[in-house]
């Protein structure tokens, strides 16, 4: 999340992908950095490490999150 809020204070449009299970620490460090609206997508896939994640898989997940992270994007929602 700080990456990201980084990478927006540079004038780089960002997306930041955070797991259900970080869904309150992402908020609180969009908050403590300065963007406590900063919107980011929240996913609830396993929880488990990308390594073991088919090739199948992935795809599924990258054609899921693709128009997500493309609406974020595109959308002045911040």
């Amino acid at each position: 999340m700080r990456d990201a809020v980084e990478l927006e204070w540079s004038g780089i449009p960002t997306v930041a992908v955070v797991h259900q299970a970080m869904h309150g620490s992402a908020r609180a460090i969009a908050g403590i950095s300065g963007m406590p609206d900063y919107p980011f997508l929240t996913v609830d896939y396993p929880h488990v490490p990308l390594a073991v994640w088919t090739d199948e898989e992935i795809d599924e997940v990258a054609r899921d999150l693709a128009p997500r992270i493309v609406e974020l994007l595109t959308t002045d929602e911040a």
